[in-house]
């Protein structure tokens, strides 16, 4: 087993070699926690030292981590009685009634659709079967989006959840919009807004206070920047951040923490 000493070494010059702008590290068992660090900065467009060093309390957009929470949180009302994981889903969000599958483009590049041969079950939502994919992964998808003009999903409008299946539902599995439409449910039956339903239900019972889809003052002092590279290799800070007074929040990637 590495010593502490050790990962920090292997931390601390991953970033200093510039292959990360930084790093949070924890580990833990079921009683403590035995390992935790921070190196780097938080956004390297900055140079102040003293208020851009990574920190263990630093606040990242966590993206898709908020899809294990926002299920948990679905799963409560599961065992209330309040969602059934295996009826139709439509009868809760009727916007789902009807769903369409992409099958591809005509020989004018016209979008083909059908409708779909069985319901979507919040079952297939939680586990990614209920057909609905990321425009980043499927190529096909991503054509629609552009050809119907939808906005991308981080944009937080309800426009952008208007796509077709890549799929019938529960006939394979793809990554995609599936935990926002659990988000949906959540406050459908609820009576909530998520953002809501998670603090009081998930969040505050966990102490998560520095985790929210909105971006408090303390918070925002601790904000870890977005970065890519560019063509040479070389990362850099770049402008990201999600919207702030959203038309839904995103149950499948909207959380700060």
């Amino acid at each position: 087993m590495q010593s502490q000493a050790q990962i920090d070494q292997v931390l601390r010059q991953k970033c200093d070699a510039g292959e990360i702008p930084g790093v949070v590290a924890m580990a833990a068992n079921g009683n403590e926690v035995i390992y935790q660090g921070a190196f780097g900065k938080r956004d390297l467009s900055k140079d102040d030292p003293k208020d851009n060093a990574m920190t263990t309390d630093s606040v990242f957009w966590i993206a898709s981590m908020t899809k294990a929470i926002t299920t948990a949180a679905g799963m409560q009302l599961v065992e209330q009685g309040k969602l059934s994981l295996d009826d139709p889903i439509s009868k809760i969000l009727p916007d789902l009634a009807s769903p369409q599958v992409l099958e591809g483009f005509d020989a004018s590049g016209e979008p083909k659709l059908r409708p779909a041969t069985r319901p979507i079950t919040l079952r297939q939502l939680m586990t990614h079967t209920a057909g609905f994919a990321y425009d980043m992964w499927n190529g096909d998808m991503a054509t629609y989006l552009g050809k119907a003009g939808i906005p991308p999903i981080t944009t937080c409008q309800n426009a952008a959840l208007k796509t077709p299946l890549a799929s019938d539902p529960g006939t394979r599995w793809e990554y995609g919009t599936n935990i926002d439409f659990v988000g949906k449910a959540i406050e459908a039956v609820s009576g909530k807004k998520l953002d809501a339903y998670l603090r009081d239900h998930m969040l505050a019972p966990l102490g998560m206070s520095d985790t929210a889809f909105k971006i408090g003052d303390a918070q925002r002092k601790r904000l870890v920047g977005m970065h890519a590279r560019g063509e040479n290799g070389a990362l850099a800070a770049i402008p990201f951040e999600l919207e702030q007074n959203p038309e839904f929040h995103m149950g499948g990637g909207g959380l700060y923490g």
